[in-house]
């Protein structure tokens, strides 16, 4: 369990870094100035963020019925489903606490700067 909520918090950073950079590359590229800019470009990204984890998880909530053979017991199917919505859960809290990370990065740099 330690290992897992580790690993979620270095992944969100990382992801998080990640995203900033390329919101810092893609400001320097279009000429960004003022701090109102990249808090604007890094509220953005953190939407596009937390949309993206809530996506996977709707996606990974619903079962698919099609790809599952016809004699797999209902004990193995619910196992099956358990699985993939833990691996939503996973992607939605991965992306949602680098989005929400991104937004605080927007407060402080329209705050600060």
């Amino acid at each position: 369990m330690k290992k897992t909520i580790l690993r979620l918090a270095i992944g969100a950073a990382l992801l998080s870094l990640i995203s900033t950079g390329i919101v810092s590359i893609i400001g320097l590229m279009r000429g960004w100035e003022t701090s109102a800019q990249y808090s604007d470009g890094f509220f953005w990204a953190g939407a596009i963020l937390i949309l993206i984890g809530f996506i996977s998880f709707r996606g990974y909530s619903y079962s698919s019925t099609g790809g599952l053979p016809a004699k797999m017991d209902s004990g193995n199917r619910a196992n099956l489903w358990a699985a993939d919505a833990f691996r939503g859960k996973i992607f939605l809290v991965l992306f949602g606490i680098s989005g929400l990370l991104l937004l605080g990065l927007s407060i402080l740099a329209s705050r600060l700067f």
